[in-house]
């Protein structure tokens, strides 16, 4: 209950600091392929890339001091490379409207699928990779166009998970965090 009450919090007080929508534009798919997730759902994993450059954060969100600690023992237990976002906060940016019949239960089964992942992913420099469950997709977009990213799928389902309690299935939404710098996205699109 009170992390559902901070979440929300978090997200109204960052969509009036941010106003800062980042859009996909022509969205060019490079591959799809089923992956048979360990909840035995199937899903379909998408590389793309956009046309337009996505939009970047401001480069001062870090996250608080207080929270490195942990976020770095949590990332040194996961993360096979050094351009890691394990364990690094996703604050959610904002919700916009879309004409696209998302299924409530599509989106919580893909969130769950990806929570319950122990293994971590790798997003292509420049690129994004979404996870897809029939009407839901949830993308994420890495720190560099140079190199790779490695996320944790518990980590990206999470995010993905908060992004759709507080956009529900009549929206898409966002959250984005930064590392050394550099921004990272979650979208519920």
């Amino acid at each position: 209950m009170y992390s559902t009450f901070l979440f929300v919090a978090l997200a109204v007080a960052s969509s009036i600091a941010l106003g800062n929508a980042r859009r996909c534009d022509n969205k060019h798919i490079i591959d799809s392929t089923p992956v048979t997730m360990p909840s035995g759902h199937t899903i379909t994993m998408q590389r793309f890339n956009c046309t337009n450059d996505i939009h970047e954060a401001p480069k001062a969100r870090a996250a608080a001091n207080s929270l490195r600690s942990l976020q770095d023992k949590r990332a040194a237990s996961q993360c096979t490379t050094a351009n890691c976002i394990c364990g690094v906060p996703c604050f959610f940016s904002m919700c916009s409207a879309t004409t696209d019949h998302i299924q409530a239960a599509d989106c919580t089964n893909l969130a769950n699928s990806l929570i319950n992942n122990p293994a971590t992913f790798t997003i292509p420099p420049g690129q994004a990779l979404a996870f897809i469950l029939n009407s839901c997709e949830y993308a994420a977009f890495g720190t560099s166009s140079t190199q790779p990213t490695e996320y944790c799928f518990n980590d990206f389902g999470v995010a993905a998970s908060e992004v759709f309690h507080v956009c529900g299935n009549t929206q898409h939404g966002s959250c984005e965090g930064t590392l050394n710098g550099a921004p990272f996205f979650v979208d519920q699109l």
